[in-house]
């Protein structure tokens, strides 16, 4: 498996330049600590990587490169200098493995979920009993589908990808698996990459059933950009220390530039350089995407590259305009956009009884085509957490 170069101004930026053969880049890795982590040890310290800096019970962070661990004063970030060479390459292996091996293996790979929040892998495995009977849904789209990885898996790893779910039967024998991953998803449409939806539309149920077949663990859904990671580690040895950023560009029009841009980058890696490959035409960004709440910054306070939080980046030539609220024009745009007939009209017409709230994916299409900008959004999250 080859994996993809570094951006050239990364790389050029942090060579020594005293020595073009010189493979040691000076780089330091920026990672922030969980809220309410108590870090241990003795500080600064040599790490490989994947050595573990710190865990909780819904993440574990690893070391991203060979080098040298400090930390903040107050301990909230670690900073870790690169003294040790890229690696730029790793030969594919079968893995062998039962439950307790494909746990450890997510363990040390810092494996975690990225269809579901706070989701380590290793624990959502253990959810699963091989002496149970339960469906296995490896499904074609993650939860926005920014980046084809369902595509991504046949290209980049089509042996990994056609023996696992040869693993998995091996290790859930009494599992019946159902791969929908294929070589072209062109037939995409949100919010079909959110797991619940997904599962109503292939087992034509409802939300409620799906969410409960989720919970009671009768299903194990396995999104595309997890299988990635996944393969990564078991297959070819590498932790979750790298996700892919997806780049997404914005005119002054509010016009999207539909060509596919992403990197594979390192957790802790400066996001300085697409200030200068953007050639200081784009000013504003935001790591939220349109269905979500966006929360735009200045292009160079983008600080550094988070895997546990950031999947996408929208940049922006100049900021973008706050919509203002008007009055209902009873238009019933939301219903009609709705894809599970959830009913967010009654919300604006405070008749909440009447919204259905366990229908509802947080999609956010409601709220993004609605004409009279009204934040269903936000009335939808405080409705679900009353």
């Amino acid at each position: 498996m080859n994996f993809p170069k570094l951006p050239r101004t990364f790389t050029r930026k942090l060579h020594k330049t005293e020595n073009r053969r010189e493979r040691t880049i000076q780089g330091q890795f920026v990672i922030p600590v969980p809220t309410g982590v108590v870090i241990e040890g003795d500080f600064p310290r040599r790490v490989e990587l994947g050595d573990t800096l710190v865990f909780t019970d819904q993440m574990r962070i690893l070391a991203p490169v060979h080098g040298i661990v400090t930390k903040s004063e107050d301990g909230s970030f670690f900073y870790v200098q690169q003294d040790g060479a890229w690696k730029t390459n790793s030969p594919l292996q079968i893995p062998e493995l039962n439950l307790e091996s494909l746990l450890a293996e997510c363990t040390k790979g810092a494996l975690a979920s990225l269809d579901f929040p706070d989701c380590p892998l290793d624990q959502y495995f253990r959810s699963f009993s091989p002496q149970t009977s339960f469906d296995i849904y490896l499904a074609p789209y993650s939860r926005y589908h920014f980046l084809p990885f369902s595509e991504m898996l046949w290209q980049e790893m089509p042996e990994a990808c056609q023996d696992f779910p040869i693993l998995l039967q091996k290790i859930f024998p009494k599992a019946n698996i159902l791969s929908f991953l294929r070589a072209n998803t062109d037939d995409y449409a949100h919010p079909d990459g959110i797991p619940e939806y997904f599962l109503s539309k292939e087992r034509k149920c409802n939300i409620i059933d799906a969410k409960k077949d989720i919970s009671d663990r009768k299903i194990l859904y396995l999104g595309p950009e997890t299988i990635y990671h996944i393969l990564r580690k078991l297959y070819y040895g590498e932790p979750f220390t790298k996700r892919h950023l997806y780049i997404c560009l914005v005119d002054k029009s509010g016009r999207i530039d539909t060509v596919q841009r992403y990197y594979l980058l390192t957790n802790g890696q400066s996001l300085e350089f697409l200030s200068k490959d953007m050639e200081n035409r784009y000013k504003v960004a935001s790591f939220q995407s349109m269905f979500e709440s966006v929360e735009s910054i200045d292009i160079q306070s983008m600080g550094f590259f988070n895997i546990y939080r950031h999947s996408i980046l929208l940049l922006y030539e100049r900021k973008p305009v706050k919509r203002s609220a008007f009055a209902c024009i009873d238009c019933f745009e939301c219903n009609s956009y709705c894809p599970t007939k959830a009913n967010p009209f009654a919300l604006v017409k405070h008749r909440n009884d009447e919204f259905v709230k366990e229908d509802c994916v947080d999609c956010g299409i409601c709220t993004l085509y609605c004409p009279a900008g009204i934040d269903l959004r936000t009335m939808i999250q405080l409705e679900k957490s009353a």
